[in-house]
């Protein structure tokens, strides 16, 4: 498994997410490298889903633009392939229950731990159905990512227990209940925190930073691949949130 708390401990993670295949292989292989080289503490990766139901339109016509693009997920895991010719950063993927339920539980995480992902996140997997793909992942040394949301101390308590690697909060809700989401969370596990968010200017990455072990910015790299497509303007970003979070911890 994947020591993330080592990862967060001493200063709050920068999580870029883009999709695999958006708008084609060489710009994802691109990216997350510029993404790695410029400070990112851990890089996640969509697979496409033609039906994306938590995500917003913006991920929705990333997705889309991989599917015109050609991508499959075999093509997703030759992107990891070629991504682990020339970086080591964490990668999680991030998929929907029905792509690694079709190509099977087992045969998904080995092929993933063959090019040495860390996690993987599940938007739509409930709680009581992840025991599973959770066992699966966990003997290819894999940490299925739980997602926590919005619950009252019980239920929260329910959900971290069987949790690995680190929590991700979603939906993200406004101050002071973030605050107090995550001091609900912490009471309850001491795995890292990690809160998925829509922001994108490196000031509002900062405000979260100073309640949470991570920051992953859900629609940003996306909306900027989608303009620019340029893995020098992918790093200069990374490297402005970055900046933004040293001094935080």
């Amino acid at each position: 498994m994947t020591n993330f708390s080592a990862i967060f401990k001493h200063q709050t993670g920068v999580i870029p997410f883009i999709i695999a295949g958006d708008p084609d292989a060489d710009t994802t292989v691109a990216s997350v490298v510029a993404e790695a080289e410029a400070g990112a503490a851990i890089v996640e990766l969509g697979v496409p889903f033609s039906d994306p139901v938590a995500d917003g339109p913006v991920v929705k016509a990333g997705n889309q633009r991989a599917f015109a693009g050609g991508i499959t997920v075999a093509k997703v895991f030759d992107i990891i392939a070629r991504i682990r010719l020339q970086t080591q950063v964490p990668l999680v993927l991030v998929t929907y229950t029905n792509v690694p339920f079709v190509y099977g539980y087992a045969a998904f995480a080995k092929k993933a731990a063959s090019f040495g992902v860390a996690g993987v996140v599940v938007p739509d997997l409930p709680h009581e159905e992840a025991a599973d793909f959770r066992a699966a992942l966990a003997d290819e040394g894999i940490d299925l990512i739980t997602i926590v949301g919005p619950a009252d101390p019980e239920r929260i308590k329910a959900v971290v227990a069987p949790a690995t690697g680190f929590l991700t909060v979603f939906p993200a809700p406004p101050e002071p209940v973030l605050s107090q989401e995550i001091a609900a969370i912490r009471a309850a596990s001491d795995l890292p925190i990690v809160v998925n968010a829509e922001v994108t200017q490196p000031q509002a990455v900062e405000a979260i930073a100073k309640v949470a072990d991570g920051v992953q910015l859900n629609a940003a790299f996306v909306q900027l691949i989608a303009d620019h497509a340029d893995a020098k303007t992918v790093a200069d970003y990374t490297k402005r949130l970055v900046s933004a979070v040293t001094t935080i911890k």
